[in-house]
């Protein structure tokens, strides 16, 4: 159970801060995650980013802020993302059916998209043409 302080404080905390902290603490476990399975250490990876073995552990351990610019360095070594912006879509169809869904590797939207309707009386294909590509 938590003290009436440490209530009292998690009340007074900022929205914005307890955010900042989730997600920072998200990108934290994805690059360790990703080191693990690459096999490296901090020593290594701080080798192929050209930095000193102490900057890269003060990412790591939270003592230091990471920009993008250094998650994007480090995600050049990873060959995987270390997190991903979801962007929403519009698309239409001929009969002027709109929807919306979410595309997680910011990619270009192809230019027809093939997907069931799902009904009590069965599917339909229906084919849509995306409005914006991308840039919604």
């Amino acid at each position: 159970m938590r003290s009436n302080i440490a209530k009292q404080i998690l009340q007074e905390t900022p929205e914005e801060t307890k955010i900042f902290v989730t997600m920072y603490a998200d990108i934290l476990v994805r690059i360790k995650q990703l080191m693990k399975e690459k096999k490296m250490t901090q020593k290594s990876l701080a080798e192929k980013l050209d930095k000193q073995p102490s900057e890269i552990n003060k990412w790591l351990s939270g003592k230091h802020n990471l920009t993008l610019k250094s998650i994007a360095k480090m995600q050049t070594q990873f060959t995987e993302p270390i997190f991903y912006v979801p962007m929403t879509s519009r698309v239409e169809s001929k009969d002027e059916y709109k929807s919306h869904f979410t595309v997680y590797r910011n990619k270009p939207i192809p230019k027809n998209i093939q997907f069931k309707d799902f009904a009590l009386s069965g599917s339909v294909s229906k084919t849509y043409q995306p409005v914006a590509n991308g840039d919604c």
